[in-house]
C-alpha cells in the first residue's frame, strides 16, 4: 500500500485527538457506526492495529503513532496551503473549511494535479485513464468547494493558478508524508520496501550513485529506486513538493532558504582533463598559454561547472577560449576527447572509470585549485522513506570509499 487517503488521515487525527469513537464521530460529524467501520477499513488497509481498545476508549498503538504523525505533517501542508488563498474572507465558508481539514475526495484532488501539471485536460484524463468530461467535473466540484478558480483557460492551455500552484505542491507534500507513513509502517515490521525518487546531477553518478544503489538492492531487493536528472532548480522545486526524496549535488550554490537542508559528503575538484597521452600531459608544469591552441569542449553554460571554469579564468585575467563544443553529456565528451587533442574541464570524479580504464586524465594546472562539496540537499523538516535513510547511508559510504578529491 503506497499511502492513505486523506479522509482517512482526518478521521485517524480525530479519533487519536479524542481518544474515543464519540469523539471522533462528533468532532468530524459523522456517526459512530461509520466512524467505528471507516478506523477497520483503515487498519485492514494498513494490515496492522492502529488502535488499542478497552471500555476507557481508544488509543494509539505503536504502528497507529507511526501513522498518526504522517497525517499530522499533512494536515500542517493543508494549514500552509489555506494561509495562500488569496481572499481570505471566505475561508471561513464551511466547504472551504472542510477543504483544509482534509476533508475531500482524492479522486477531485487527483484530476486537479494531474490538470496544473500538464496544463492540458486531454493530457491529465489520459494520465489518469478517465475521461474528460469526468475531469472537468471533478475540477469544477473542487472550484466550487474553495469558492475559487484555479486555472486560466488560455486558447491552448490550461494554467493553474498562483493560488493552484501552491495548492498543488502543499497537497503532493501531504500525500507523501502519509506514504512514508505507511512506509515506517512496513519498516517496523522489518519489511523495508517501497519507491526511493531521488535527484541527481552529474558529480555523483560515475561512482557514488551506482555504488549506493547496487549495495542498497543487495541488502534490500523489494525497494524500487527511480533517480530524476533534471536542471538544477526544477530539482528544488520537486524536493520542496515530495516529488523528490533528496538532491545529490554540487553545494557551491545560492544559499538555500530554511525549508532546506545540506550534508557534504565528499570534496570535489574541477580539472582539466584530456586523452591519456595528450600532448599536454608530456608537459612538466603546463600553463595556460600551453592550453590556448586547443580546441575545448565544455559543459552547458548554466551549469555549475562551466560558472567555476569562467569565474577561475577571470580570476587568473584570461579570456574564455573562443571556439568550444557545448554539451551536458559526458558520454558525447569522452568521445570527442578520446580521438582527438580536445581539453574540457569536469570534476576528477566523472571520468573514475575512464582514468581506471586509461582513456582520460587531468592536466594539473593550478588554476583549478579550489574544491568544492559534493552532498545531501533535503527537507528540513518532515519525513523521509525509511529505505530512503538506508540509501543515504550507502551514499556516505561510497564517498567514503571514493575519498577525497584528487
Amino acid at each position: 500500500m503506497s499511502g492513505i487517503s486523506l479522509k482517512h488521515a482526518r478521521l485517524l487525527l480525530a479519533a487519536a485527538r479524542h481518544s474515543s469513537v464519540t469523539g471522533a464521530a462528533t468532532a468530524i460529524n459523522r456517526s459512530q457506526t461509520s466512524v467505528t467501520k471507516s478506523l477497520h477499513d483503515l487498519e485492514a488497509d494498513v494490515g496492522v492495529e492502529l488502535f488499542d481498545r478497552s471500555a476507557k476508549g481508544i488509543t494509539l498503538t505503536a504502528y497507529g503513532k507511526a501513522l498518526a504523525e504522517g497525517a499530522g505533517l499533512a494536515r500542517d501542508a493543508f494549514a500552509r496551503a489555506r494561509e495562500a488563498i488569496p481572499q481570505p474572507t471566505i475561508s471561513t465558508t464551511p466547504s472551504v473549511g472542510r477543504f483544509f481539514e482534509m476533508d475531500v475526495s482524492d479522486r477531485w484532488l487527483d484530476a486537479f494535479i494531474a490538470v496544473a501539471e500538464h496544463q492540458d485536460t486531454e493530457a491529465a484524463a489520459d494520465g489518469l485513464g478517465i475521461t474528460v468530461a469526468a475531469i472537468l467535473v471533478n475540477i469544477r466540484k473542487l472550484e466550487d468547494m474553495l469558492h475559487q478558480p484555479l486555472f486560466d483557460r488560455l486558447p491552448n492551455a490550461t494554467v493553474p493558478t498562483a493560488f493552484a500552484t501552491t495548492l498543488v505542491s502543499e497537497i503532493k507534500l501531504a500525500r507523501m508524508h502519509l506514504r512514508h507513513a505507511v512506509q515506517e509502517i512496513n519498516a517496523m515490521q522489518g519489511v523495508q520496501s517501497g519507491r526511493i525518487r531521488f535527484g541527481s546531477l552529474p558529480f555523483s553518478r560515475t561512482f557514488i550513485l551506482p555504488t549506493a544503489i547496487k549495495r542498497l538492492l543487495k541488502k534490500h531487493p523489494d525497494i524500487d529506486v527511480t533517480t530524476v536528472e533534471a536542471p538544477y532548480a526544477e530539482l528544488l522545486a520537486a524536493l520542496r513538493c515530495g516529488d523528490v526524496d533528496f538532491i545529490v549535488t554540487a553545494l557551491d550554490r545560492d544559499e538555500l532558504d530554511s525549508s532546506l537542508t545540506c550534508e557534504a559528503v565528499i570534496d570535489n575538484r574541477v580539472s582539466i582533463v584530456v586523452r591519456t597521452g595528450h600532448p599536454l600531459t608530456k608537459i612538466k608544469n603546463p600553463a595556460w598559454s600551453d592550453l590556448a591552441g586547443y580546441d575545448w569542449v565544455l559543459p552547458n553554460e548554466d551549469s555549475p561547472t562551466r560558472h567555476l571554469f569562467e569565474d577561475a579564468l577571470a580570476e587568473h585575467g584570461y579570456e574564455l577560449p573562443r571556439q568550444v563544443v557545448e554539451t551536458g553529456s559526458l558520454l558525447i565528451t569522452r568521445g570527442l576527447l578520446e580521438d582527438t587533442d580536445m581539453v574540457t574541464v569536469l570534476s576528477a570524479h566523472q571520468i573514475h572509470y575512464e582514468q581506471k580504464l586509461d582513456l582520460l586524465t587531468t592536466v594539473d594546472l593550478p588554476i583549478f585549485d579550489k574544491t568544492r562539496p559534493i552532498g545531501i540537499i533535503r527537507r528540513a523538516q518532515g519525513s523521509m522513506l525509511p529505505a530512503s535513510e538506508v540509501l543515504l547511508d550507502e551514499i556516505r559510504a561510497a564517498a567514503r570509499e571514493l575519498g577525497p578529491a584528487v
